[in-house]
């Protein structure tokens, strides 16, 4: 979707101003282009690193599971930044 508009970074106004009908009946749909295009990290895990955080993120989410690791590794990055930007 971006690259038919031509933008790199789209919001859900761009897809608005084009195809109107998108986001009043396909939010979902709408979301998925927006986000499809969004900055991604990849990770590969030493074992005891990625068990230590499994162990870390059911400690304080209750449970692994997407939306808990997206949560704990937001976190992580917010603290890292701020702690590096000053």
């Amino acid at each position: 979707m971006s690259e038919w508009l031509g933008k790199p970074r789209i919001t859900e106004k761009d897809i608005e101003e084009y195809q109107p009908m998108l986001t009043k009946y396909f939010p979902a749909l709408t979301k998925y282009f927006v986000d499809n295009q969004k900055f991604r990290i990849s990770l590969i895990l030493d074992w005891d690193l990625a068990d230590k955080f499994r162990e870390i993120v059911k400690k304080e989410y209750g449970s692994i599971n997407p939306i808990n690791v997206r949560e704990a590794v937001l976190e992580a990055l917010n603290l890292w930044i701020e702690k590096k930007s000053k």
